[in-house]
């Protein structure tokens, strides 16, 4: 697959690859527009499959650039979790001097709000309300 990363000089790059065939495109056309039909329809034709080779690899580039960005992984790992039950996880509550105070594993969704935590266990749909502390810390390990 093609792609350009961005950066922040890769604009020139985008603009040679959109500039050069539309400006063979016109060339062309200033062929055929003085009595060149024969030149200006060749050379305006490879303008367009020039033009049209770069709209596929941008719109390649796009693609890629798109689906391995952060954000993309982060919202369809969120979503992956949120719609599939068969996700397993862990979840581990640990207080300041990091001894386990409590842990937990299955397939489950959690809530935190303030200082409780709320999980509903996917399968069996028990809800598990739990009190956190102020230096208590919440790992949640998604398998």
């Amino acid at each position: 697959m093609f792609y350009i990363t961005p950066t922040p000089m890769s604009w020139i790059i985008w603009i040679v690859l959109f500039v050069v065939p539309i400006a063979i495109i016109i060339v062309g056309m200033t062929f055929a527009y003085y009595e060149k039909i024969k030149i200006g329809i060749v050379i305006g034709s490879i303008g367009a499959v020039f033009l049209l080779v770069s709209l596929v690899l941008g719109g390649s580039s796009a693609y890629h650039n798109y689906t391995h960005s952060s954000s993309y992984v982060k919202a369809k790992k969120s979503y992956k979790l949120e719609y599939d039950n068969k996700q397993k996880r862990e979840i581990v509550i640990k207080d300041y001097t990091g001894k386990d105070i409590y842990k937990y594993t299955g397939k489950f969704s959690f809530d935190r709000k303030g200082h409780g935590l709320n999980l509903v266990d996917n399968v069996t749909g028990k809800k598990i309300s739990i009190y956190i502390g102020d230096n208590d810390s919440v790992i949640v390990t998604d398998e």
